[in-house]
């Protein structure tokens, strides 16, 4: 049995799991704590009780799509790795380890730098509006939050992100293929990752993008038209006419 057929069953099994709980997730939606109601001026309050609940209603997605990758990726490790040190062939030994440090990778870079939106409202309730100054902070770090969050939501715009997910898949091709003469098992498996990559990417929360500008459209500053000012002012024993704006 080669390193392919292998890798079929449990990648098909993690993958329908993993993308079943992503998809059970977006419906999903939680109330917003509402705290700022009757403490903050009502311009502030709004915004706020627009954040708190926005911010709220993208947590379960990010939550979903996080928790899944990562165990995905993580179950990948621990396969291949049981398969690498159980091969004979070196070939289809290479390959193995190959996905093992591609999965390690994915797994890895998801611990360390989870979605922001995965932590909802959180930052910006933590922050008391009890305290002077603390509507605020909390609607300072609420905008942060939402705008952090917009900012990864455009990770399929990116060709960075799909440039990484195609480079790193078919470097693992290269070394395992060509450096062990495994093409048709290398090349298979950079797909799959390829693939996956993809999907991963697509999937990833985008709530946030809609959020921002429908929060700029609601609360857009009120435009306050150009100030100009006249000054008379001395100049050479005489006087001129100063135009400021």
């Amino acid at each position: 049995m080669n390193a392919s057929s292998r890798c079929r069953p449990w990648s098909g099994v993690t993958l329908c799991l993993c993308f079943a709980s992503i998809l059970g997730a977006l419906p999903s939606t939680t109330a917003a704590e509402a705290t700022s109601g009757g403490v903050c001026a009502a311009d502030t309050a709004a915004r706020l009780a627009f954040l708190e609940q926005k911010l709220e209603a993208g947590r379960p997605h990010a939550r979903y799509w996080w928790g899944g990758f990562t165990a995905f990726y993580g179950i990948g490790v621990v396969v291949t790795s049981t398969q690498a040190a159980l091969e004979d062939d070196a070939g289809h030994r290479a390959v193995d380890v190959v996905s093992a440090v591609k999965a390690l990778f994915g797994t890895t870079r998801l611990l360390v730098a989870p979605p922001s939106a995965k932590e909802g409202s959180a930052p910006m309730v933590a922050v008391s509006v009890a305290e002077p100054g603390g509507c605020e902070r909390r609607l300072q770090v609420g905008e942060e939050q939402l705008r952090r969050n917009a900012k990864e939501a455009n990770r399929w715009y990116s060709w960075k992100a799909h440039a990484a997910n195609v480079g790193i898949n078919v470097a693992g091709a290269v070394i395992a293929g060509e450096g062990w003469g495994e093409r048709r098992d290398a090349w298979t498996s950079a797909a799959i990752g390829i693939v996956v990559g993809e999907v991963m990417n697509y999937l990833h929360p985008w709530q946030a993008r809609g959020d921002l500008e429908e929060y700029e459209r609601r609360f857009a500053p009120v435009p306050t038209g150009e100030s100009v000012s006249w000054h008379v002012v001395p100049h050479w024993g005489g006087a001129r006419l100063e135009v400021r704006f």
